[in-house]
């Protein structure tokens, strides 16, 4: 397990059994970007050094917004600032950064075992005598190839435009959402809405990667798949598919949640922690039915 602290401490290597869970390409990037995200907040920004990985998204999630003065960049302060390590050992890293707002984000990293998994445990602290909302998901992305499969709870599925597509698995004109498709190049966006459970499944040929969380802190989730997109800032370089735990829906930032009730709100001197739990599984023809934070993996028969 490899982490960047110059950007939120995302994870850009997780290896298992001699194979790469995490997508992640550490090509050229087209210029040099300002990390400071106060002064470089806009989508395009974030992407220009985005390479794969899995990232933090706090207390933003999606479009920059400015909500009580405050300016947050896409996807969120945490995930393009430098963060203090300020513990590692062989098995576990943990990591500290305050945010513009006086939230207090502590994050560990931990390799676990019996199962074998990563265990992500995120606390946020209000270190002021004022509440702030915010606003968090969890950006992961997987290499997958055409036909591996997707499991998630049964629940609503909308297009990046907000259009109803149905129950999950649902299709987009002949796809299925539930199939890796080798279309390209293309990217698109879904999210699934309102799960009863937390978890999700990436049934890939050689290991399978299953993922769960607590669904009263990441109730929806968001599915972007890119594959080989020409254009700025891919190149045609990057197949990944991102199964991204989320706060709220769609990606339109802290400011829009908020005015759509989905925003959190942490009191003066007030914490929230969250556990996100990642398990590796030998691949499967049987779709998974649950995962637990324990890294319980149900099959259905």
């Amino acid at each position: 397990m490899h982490v960047d602290d110059a950007l939120g401490g995302e994870i850009t290597q997780i290896d298992f059994d001699g194979i790469d869970l995490l997508a992640y390409s550490d090509w050229a990037k087209p210029q040099e970007i300002v990390l400071n995200t106060l002064l470089s907040p806009s989508r395009q920004s974030w992407l220009a050094n985005y390479r794969g990985g899995w990232q933090l998204l706090v207390p933003n999630a999606g479009s920059e917004c400015e909500v009580d003065g405050v300016s947050h960049p896409f996807h969120g302060e945490w995930s393009r600032t430098h963060v203090s390590i300020v513990e590692r050992s062989e098995v576990s890293v943990r990591m500290r950064a305050a945010m513009q707002t006086s939230i207090v984000v502590e994050r560990e990293i931990s390799l676990e075992s019996d199962p074998a998994r990563i265990k992500l445990t995120t606390t946020l602290k209000n270190e002021s005598d004022k509440s702030h909302s915010f606003i968090w998901g969890e950006h992961p992305a997987f290499i997958a190839q055409p036909g591996d499969r997707i499991d998630l709870p049964s629940a609503s599925v909308f297009d990046s435009a907000g259009v109803s597509l149905g129950i999950w698995p649902a299709s987009h004109g002949a796809s299925s959402l539930d199939v890796v498709s080798a279309d390209s190049p293309h990217e698109s966006v879904h999210y699934v809405t309102n799960l009863s459970s937390g978890w999700a499944a990436l049934r890939r040929s050689e290991v399978g990667v299953a993922l769960a969380w607590d669904s009263r802190d990441f109730p929806h989730v968001w599915l972007w798949r890119e594959n080989g997109s020409p254009g700025f800032p891919f190149f045609g370089q990057a197949s990944l598919i991102a199964i991204e735990p989320a706060s709220t829906w769609p990606g339109m930032g802290l400011g829009e949640a908020r005015k759509n009730g989905q925003a959190f709100t942490l009191l003066p001197r007030e914490s929230r922690s969250t556990v996100v739990t990642m398990v590796p599984f030998v691949e499967t023809k049987f779709p998974v039915c649950n995962v637990t934070v324990g890294g319980q993996i149900d099959f259905a028969s």
